[in-house]
């Protein structure tokens, strides 16, 4: 479709039928609410496919976070694994400080999610690092503080301090497991090993988290703001079961992070609605959408899907979150995770959801909590 056309077209009607306003009174100024990315993918060595796409707008040839700040993007994600890196892209702190470098000079807001593990680390995996294994809870933690502070003074000598820096990826279920893993109230998987002292976890978890805030304080002082992040982004219950523990643990912290993905089955926009402002009233923390997408459904009988999973239907899922997010009490942004795969045309020219930030207003609608007659949420 022709660019021009694309920042102005509204969704079809047969899919605006489907739709409902919104909150009322949508406000123009986007100053305190950023959109973003995780384009980690462009920092791995040796990445083959989408990651590597011939970027493009107007026909002239372009890189992937370049274009996005052309559109309203201002703010971008980066991972970094504990080196040696195995079972993952190469997101080692080497390969990561020259993308983190180009994010600074386009004036980006840079978001460093530090895992504390040589692989991936997420609700399905919290493996210790090879090089760490065998220590005890308290020596890992000086290791958490290592890495913390080593990967920070590198990338301040290098010019591009983090504004913001999650400690762990993703770690409801705590981290380093089976050290610092925890049960989830309701849940049956991924379980730590038995007996379980839920006090000791939550003291070992605690532990970790202190000394990787020690570690990025250390070496880059009180000036980028430190994260949790967990994957209950519509999950209110569970939310408050999490952050209460940090609480009693006086673990100090300036950002909620949360995931939010309907392909699974995370819940809905009003669940996060309800999510931000019970965080906003009881912690009187900021908000952040750390992860989404919106793709095709990872679980089966999934009503969350209620955007159609094409490429407009991912435009209006944008469109919907950021407007959510921005009206929410102390929202401050909203992170897509890996564009790479779903966010442009197979040509590398910017598909629909790069307009998001062009379309607030022309698309201030949301779906209705039931799936509409007459549109398959299954297809596209």
């Amino acid at each position: 479709m022709n660019q021009s056309i694309l920042r102005t077209a509204l969704i079809p009607a047969a899919l605006g039928a489907c739709l409902i306003q919104a909150c009322p009174d949508v406000k123009d100024d986007n100053s305190k609410l950023f959109l973003g990315a995780d384009v980690s993918a462009l920092g791995s060595s040796g990445r083959s496919g989408r990651g590597l796409l011939p970027y493009q707008e107007d026909g002239k040839p372009s890189d992937e976070v370049t274009i996005f700040a052309h559109h309203g993007w201002t703010a971008f994600r980066l991972r970094v694994f504990v080196s040696p890196v195995r079972l993952a892209p190469n997101n080692s702190l080497a390969n990561t400080i020259p993308l983190a470098k180009h994010l600074k000079e386009l004036g980006a807001k840079f978001v460093l999610d530090l895992h504390f593990s040589d692989t991936w680390a997420d609700p399905q995996h919290q493996d210790i690092p090879v090089a760490w294994r065998g220590l005890s809870v308290e020596v890992l933690a000086k290791q958490w503080e290592k890495h913390a502070y080593d990967t920070m003074k590198a990338l301040k000598d290098a010019g591009a301090t983090p504004d913001v820096v999650q400690i762990g990826n993703e770690i409801t279920r705590g981290a380093a497991w089976p050290l610092a893993q925890l049960d989830v109230p309701g849940s049956k998987q991924y379980l730590a090993p038995e007996p379980y002292d839920e006090k000791r976890q939550w003291k070992s978890l605690c532990m970790l988290i202190k000394a990787g805030i020690r570690g990025v304080e250390s070496a880059a002082g009180k000036g980028p703001r430190i994260a949790i992040h967990i994957d209950k982004g519509a999950d209110w219950e569970t939310t408050k079961w999490f952050f209460d523990h940090l609480r009693t643990e006086q673990v100090r912290f300036d950002v909620i992070a949360q995931s939010f993905y309907p392909e699974w089955h995370h819940g809905k926009l009003e669940g996060l609605w309800k999510n931000m402002t019970e965080c906003a009233k009881r912690y009187r923390k900021d908000f952040l959408v750390a992860e989404t997408g919106y793709g095709r459904s990872h679980v089966a009988d999934n009503d969350d899907m209620l955007w159609p999973q094409t490429p407009e239907g991912r435009l209006q899922f944008m469109v919907d979150l950021v407007n959510t997010v921005k009206k929410a009490p102390r929202g401050i942004g909203v992170m897509y995770w890996a564009p790479e795969w779903q966010v442009w045309n197979s040509d590398g020219t910017p598909g629909p959801a790069v307009f998001t930030m062009d379309n607030l207003a022309k698309l201030s609608k949301r779906p209705e909590s039931k799936a509409p007659e007459g549109v398959s949420h299954a297809s596209g």
